[in-house]
């Protein structure tokens, strides 16, 4: 039975969540990888950083997302449906046309700096239909909303779950798991076999294996919170348990890069001996540390704060627009400082002062809070 009184802990892990991801996306530009906007400055720091967090933080939001689906479920009844449509499809319907072409526009104007915004719009849906995704839902989705993808698949994985999670009983099985604790690490075993058996046959990113093994913490985090006084203990007792895994998986998969069949194994990925060692690493990190974070928080911010409501809030609308920030924020840092650090810096602090003014226009109108997917 669930205690009447807010769980605190939870919403400050669900801030920390989030605001880690518009940490990792002011620090793309420095990384070698694939991103919108990039500064001549990379480092491989940027490079390790972005392997470790890459392999876990999706996961943590998805098993938070997962908690906030039970909560929702709850306290919403019968408007369930109504306002998950609200909350997540509206504010992408209202993202893929004035908060993203914009993303895709300096993208563009880094390459060739005599574009106009016009000439680019005149393009744009030309631009995004010319896309090869062909029957990918969930390519279409990244393509269309890019770091805005997260909001439809999860409210797709609410639908499909519905009739699982509104249904199952789980109270047996966990007093079972509550008797032998050390059980738990048996639960990412879902996680590394999705790896295994559909990376190779789906290896873009968001694709239909990710998205499985999100949903599969996002339902772990709808079962936690469910039967969130018997689940607690058992990740407390399996604190030390998680922290190592957590720490192994992820040294290892950092490793991987540096070696080339491994390195090739991860980015592109088959039936392989190779390939099963690096698919056993990320479901070992995407299980472990959302839960020893859980585990953490419960142990440490569990209270409250006056600015916690208003905080957990503004969550949603500043993620639609922190990624818009970053890159002409970005753009324009880049073009005009000549320090790799610097512009770092300057991103993250343009970044966290520019998303608190629009987060207070935004809770202002009615339209707004509507696009936005706030509620009242």
């Amino acid at each position: 039975m669930l205690p009447k009184e807010r769980i605190h802990y939870l919403d400050w892990l669900r801030i920390s969540a989030f605001a880690l991801l518009i940490l990792f996306h002011s620090w793309q530009p420095f990384n070698n990888f694939h991103w919108l906007i990039k500064s001549p400055y990379r480092t491989a720091v940027a490079d390790v950083l972005t392997v470790f967090f890459h392999t876990w933080r999706l996961y943590l939001i998805f098993f938070v997302s997962g908690v906030g689906t039970f909560l929702a479920l709850r306290s919403r009844g019968r408007k369930f449906f109504t306002d998950r449509f609200q909350r997540l499809i509206v504010p992408f319907l209202f993202g893929i046309i004035v908060v993203i072409p914009c993303q895709y526009y300096y993208q563009k104007l880094q390459k060739q700096p005599d574009l106009l915004f016009c000439d680019f719009i005149v393009h744009y849906p030309q631009f995004i239909a010319s896309r090869p995704y062909k029957f990918d839902l969930f390519q279409w989705l990244l393509e269309l909303g890019i770091h805005l993808w997260y909001l439809p698949s999860l409210f797709i994985m609410t639908v499909i779950l519905y009739p699982v999670y509104n249904g199952m009983n789980l109270s047996r099985p966990l007093k079972v798991l509550a008797q032998r604790p050390s059980l738990l690490m048996l639960f990412a075993l879902p996680v590394l076999l999705t790896f295994i058996l559909l990376k190779p046959i789906f290896p873009e990113y968001t694709s239909v294996a990710d998205f499985i093994t999100y949903a599969l913490l996002f339902l772990y985090g709808f079962v936690f919170m469910q039967e969130h006084p018997v689940a607690l203990p058992v990740l407390h007792k399996n604190s030390g348990r998680l922290l190592i895994a957590g720490i192994v998986s992820s040294v290892l998969l950092i490793g991987c890069l540096l070696v080339p069949s491994l390195k090739e194994a991860a980015f592109h990925p088959n039936y392989s001996i190779n390939h099963s060692i690096v698919s056993i690493l990320l479901g070992i990190s995407a299980f472990s540390w959302p839960l020893y974070f859980v585990n953490l928080f419960s142990r440490r911010c569990n209270v409250s704060h006056y600015l916690l409501p208003e905080l957990n809030k503004s969550v949603l609308p500043v993620y639609i627009i922190h990624q818009t920030i970053i890159v002409i924020g970005g753009y324009y840092i880049i073009k005009y400082t000549a320090s790799g650090i610097l512009q770092f810096i300057l991103i993250v602090l343009l970044t966290a002062l520019l998303s608190i003014p629009f987060y207070w226009v935004i809770k202002k109108f009615r339209v707004t809070r509507f696009l936005f997917g706030l509620r009242g």
